[in-house]
């Protein structure tokens, strides 16, 4: 069965170019936002299997929509994209049960991890 994924980064070339990847890899990508306030809304309307989401944006961070996912589902799956890998950052996603892929990412492992 196909995982549903909403896919959330500031960067729109991004979010296109990992829908469009996605798709092709029979993973079905059912919102896309830009910013963490759009991430909350999103998962509230969608219910996704997995969060694919920034952690550096504009009008709510990806850490702000992780806390406010959670609270809505503290089962749901998040997984975190960034290029920053600072260690308070590891290790707060650590501390928040969620994994890191680091930008630039190789896109079978991201699909392998969606599939997990």
């Amino acid at each position: 069965m196909s995982k549903s994924v909403i896919v959330i980064d500031d960067d729109e070339d991004t979010v296109r170019l990992f829908s469009e990847f996605l798709e092709e890899n029979g993973i079905d990508v059912i919102g896309n936002g830009f910013n963490g306030s759009t991430a909350v809304k999103l998962f509230k309307e969608t219910k996704p299997d997995v969060v694919l989401i920034d952690l550096n944006m504009p009008n709510g961070s990806g850490f702000y929509a992780i806390k406010k996912i959670q609270d809505i589902d503290p089962k749901a799956r998040i997984i975190a994209v960034s290029a920053d890998s600072d260690y308070t950052t590891e290790e707060k996603l650590e501390k928040l049960n969620i994994p890191l892929i680091q930008k630039p990412f190789k896109m079978d492992k991201v699909i392998s991890i969606i599939q997990d």
